[in-house]
């Protein structure tokens, strides 16, 4: 399969009762397995999702753990694993340990529909720590991840994300 550009700055930002919710939506033309492997699988995760080098570990079960272990720096971060049902959802704690993130897959002609929601408890907060250009520029490299040619962080384009958001 060939990949698609993503549609740029697709990310919104929804004040709720509770804080808010940023959701992006991605059509990728892979199966919905692909996705799930990228987004679960230690490795593959590593390569597109964090804007740092770092070692993931996954206990993926509801009430699991992601921890996230960065070369040089002794504090290992764990989010807990609040559900899962593979291989079209998951839904965790977020490494600031205030906010949560839902991973919902499903099928669709041309590969698979990929939601991002992070929900939020501070609107403000999240724009000000810059989550939606994060989460823009880390779904960005998805797409390479899974064509088996992952990119590095590119702090240009974060900037540009930054800028637009």
């Amino acid at each position: 399969m060939t990949a698609l550009r993503p549609a740029s700055y697709d990310g919104t930002m929804e004040r709720t009762v509770d804080g808010g919710v940023i959701r992006f939506e991605r059509l990728l033309p892979y199966r919905v397995h692909d996705v799930w492997d990228a987004v679960t699988n230690p490795t593959r995760l590593a390569q597109w999702w964090l804007p740092f080098e770092a070692d993931i570990t996954i206990d993926l079960r509801d009430g699991g753990s992601l921890a996230i272990a960065r070369p040089g720096i002794e504090k290992v971060t764990t989010c807990r694993i609040l559900h899962v049902e593979p291989p079209m959802l998951l839904e965790h704690i977020h490494l600031d340990g205030l906010s949560r993130l839902r991973w919902e897959l499903a099928p669709v002609a041309t590969g698979c529909r990929l939601r991002l929601s992070h929900f939020v408890s501070d609107v403000d907060a999240a724009l000000e720590n810059d989550y939606v250009a994060g989460l823009d520029t880390s779904l960005t490299r998805l797409g390479p991840c899974l064509a088996n040619h992952p990119i590095p962080w590119d702090p240009d384009q974060f900037d540009r994300a930054r800028a637009h958001y």
